[in-house]
């Protein structure tokens, strides 16, 4: 008789619930797609099996056709939530050139699992088209954005050659890589099958070079603004802010790069360019009109080199329906790219067109560091909370205010403690009424990484991350956890992939170009910081005094931190200090001056500076220096605690308080449990970083 089916499986912090299909560690659901959980039931029910991919593909995705990138993000979302690091897993292996194998870590009992024979109908694998969402509950951590893709060519005649049942097929060869490369021909005749039945009435020769086009790279989509229709202001403003929500719904398809927003209008003036600069393969383009409470988009989706259109259409709906609208957007694109669309089923409705036009200007408002923060943040939080009390159930308007209190309480670190308290509960209201929703969770993970909950912190950013993968500034917050933690090979990546995505944005070149910096790399960040805005200026500052260009950070200190128009409301209290240390570098007797300048800084500001690691006597003075950088990175206001980190000053790493910092934080308890950053490693009670 066979052994009954276990009902969960526990090692180390982790929990398997097979039968509530969740997994928990830390005893904090982690947020999966019933796909992925599906993928991880199947190797934890045999644990120590390499499991062929093509066996994974049939038994969870029920035999039909799936690109070899959707595994491959589904094993990333299950080493996260596994906490552990793909360069040294500890239960999630790759076997190269067969497929994946789950490992029980050394010591747990084996037989919590089942060694069940993998096939296609293995228990608690959701092998069909049945799944229509999260498994989870509405808690922050619980629910997941997908709904399962819908089974394209079911029934079609013309999907038989490509979706054969296993039973049909001939035993997988010794290695996948060959049968990989039938995917450019799969993928020409799905878009052929999935296309015909979107839109009959299109000219088949329309369609036929743009499969073929679709065979030989990741597709890249490129969404032009929309043109408002008509001279009304308010038309404007919901073209601008359709435009930028259509960017966020469709990046969250599976296999398709979107180009975020900053490039995406760089792209409008710049046709010419689109395919060499930011390496286009399709364009989205269109108009919005607005009629009373009715919206008319109209859209093109075109190939990018050719400007051979696919498809056009008209989409007709209430201005109440947008979101609605945006699904059936999104869905259109993904039919004719034959991609798996990442978004739920059943979008709410919002309010009418002109509480639409509100939402969206005091959205793109939120994020404006080139004005103050009383013109930005506070005028729309100010607009948003005016919203909420007309549709106090409005999840996006929760979720913005939530955002809107984060970015203000980094601007305002004198009351950031009230405010991120108010922020935490609107990003808490906002997720109980959409999970999907990105922000709620960037504002609650941010809030993790100051309390040191670094595994709640780096769960709920890369959810963040994951939802939104074209927003650079909830990117930013995940790359920066990640950089505070020491993995700054991994923070770069990551910066450099949200690059591809947006190559203009000056947030990108700006992450980009401090950790480069931090990894000591200054030439080369200098490349990155000088495409940054004003607010860029203090990074530009130190990358010139690391090169010793001491005349051209005198220049900076005077033009761009004393600037008049400087957003940061300390920069011209600043800008002496930082003015009188130009020169000092140059002529070290100065030195005095430049302290003093600081020193008048402390005594009126309240927030402490980071300036004092360059000093000639910093050496002397480290652990002070470490709890300033921490008090730094706690109170949220200023990426510079990553000082703590850069190569140019190893002797805060080598002071005892380093190993206090580090212990204190809860980053060293991290690393015994995820894995030492490449220049770490443990030693006696602690670690040695170079």
């Amino acid at each position: 008789m066979a052994a009954p089916e276990p009902s969960r499986l526990s090692f180390d912090n982790v929990v398997i619930d097979f039968a509530g299909r969740r997994l928990l560690r830390d005893d904090v659901e982690q947020p999966l797609e019933p796909k992925a959980f599906g993928v991880l039931a199947l190797l934890a029910r045999s644990p120590g099996v390499a499991v062929p991919r093509d066996a994974i593909l049939d038994a969870v995705w029920g035999h039909r056709h799936v690109t070899p990138g959707v595994l491959n993000r589904v094993m990333t979302l299950l080493r996260h939530a596994l906490g552990e690091d793909a360069h040294a897993p500890r239960y999630l292996h790759t076997v190269h050139g067969v497929g994946y194998r789950f490992d029980l870590p050394q010591g747990a009992p084996a037989g919590d699992a089942a060694a069940t024979a993998v096939g296609v109908d293995a228990p608690g694998v959701d092998a069909g088209p049945s799944g229509t969402g999260s498994s989870g509950t509405g808690s922050p951590t619980s629910a997941g954005p997908a709904a399962d893709d819908a089974d394209a060519a079911s029934g079609d005649s013309g999907a038989a050659p490509f979706h054969r049942r296993a039973a049909d097929r001939a035993p997988p060869p010794r290695t996948h890589r060959a049968a990989w490369l039938l995917v450019p021909l799969t993928v020409a005749v799905a878009v052929a099958v999935v296309a015909a039945r979107w839109w009959p009435n299109e000219r088949p020769a329309a369609r036929a070079p743009a499969a073929a086009s679709l065979a030989t790279a990741e597709p890249t989509l490129v969404v032009m603004p929309l043109k408002a229709i008509g001279d009304d202001a308010g038309a404007r403003v919901l073209a601008e802010g359709l435009s930028e929500e259509l960017i966020g719904n469709l990046a969250r398809i599976d296999g398709l790069r979107v180009i975020a927003r900053e490039s995406s209008s760089l792209a409008a003036g710049d046709r010419a360019n689109l395919v060499a600069r930011l390496g286009v393969s399709h364009a989205l383009e269109g108009s919005l009109q607005q009629a009373d409470q009715r919206l008319r988009v109209r859209l093109r989706l075109v190939e990018a080199d050719t400007g051979r259109a696919l498809w056009a259409r008209d989409f007709d709906r209430d201005a109440a329906e947008v979101l609605l609208l945006q699904r059936e957007i999104a869905e259109a694109v993904a039919a004719s790219l034959a991609l798996k669309l990442g978004l739920a089923a059943a979008p709410a409705r919002s309010g009418d067109a002109d509480f639409l036009r509100r939402y969206l200007a005091a959205r793109a408002l939120i994020g404006r560091r080139d004005l103050t923060v009383e013109s930005s943040s506070e005028t729309a939080e100010s607009e948003l909370r005016a919203l909420l009390r007309e549709r106090p159930d409005d999840a996006r308007v929760h979720a913005a205010l939530a955002l809107a209190l984060e970015i203000r309480a980094q601007r305002r670190p004198s009351v950031a403690p009230v405010l991120r308290q108010d922020a935490a509960r609107e990003a808490a209201i906002a997720l109980r009424l959409d999970p999907r929703l990105p922000e709620p969770y960037a504002v609650l993970g941010s809030a993790d990484c100051i309390a040191n909950r670094w595994e709640r912190c780096v769960t709920l950013l890369e959810r963040a991350r994951a939802l939104a993968p074209s927003e650079p500034g909830l990117v930013y917050l995940y790359t920066s956890a990640l950089a505070r933690l020491g993995y700054l090979d991994r923070a770069e990546a990551i910066a450099r992939e949200t690059l591809r995505r947006d190559p203009i944005n000056p947030v990108g070149h700006f992450q980009l170009g401090r950790l480069l910096d931090t990894l000591g790399r200054h030439d080369e960040a200098r490349a990155h910081l000088d495409r940054t805005a004003i607010d860029g200026a203090y990074a530009r500052w130190f990358n010139a005094v690391w090169r010793r260009d001491y005349a051209a950070a005198l220049r900076i200190a005077e033009r761009e931190i004393g600037a008049p128009d400087h957003p940061d409301p300390y920069a011209a209290r600043l800008a002496p200090g930082y003015a009188a240390a130009s020169r000092a570098f140059a002529d070290p007797a100065l030195w005095p001056q430049a302290i003093d300048a600081f020193a008048r800084f402390d005594r009126v500001a309240d927030r402490p500076n980071f300036f004092d690691v360059l000093r000639p006597d910093a050496p002397s003075r480290a652990a002070q220096l470490i709890a300033t950088l921490d008090e730094v990175r706690r109170r949220g206001y200023s990426s510079w605690d990553l000082l703590l980190w850069t190569r140019d000053y190893a002797f805060l790493r080598r002071d005892p308080a380093f190993q206090r910092y580090l212990r204190d934080s809860g980053i060293l308890a991290y690393w015994r449990r995820h894995g030492f950053p490449p220049q770490c490693r443990p030693q006696g009670d602690g670690a040695r970083c170079e």
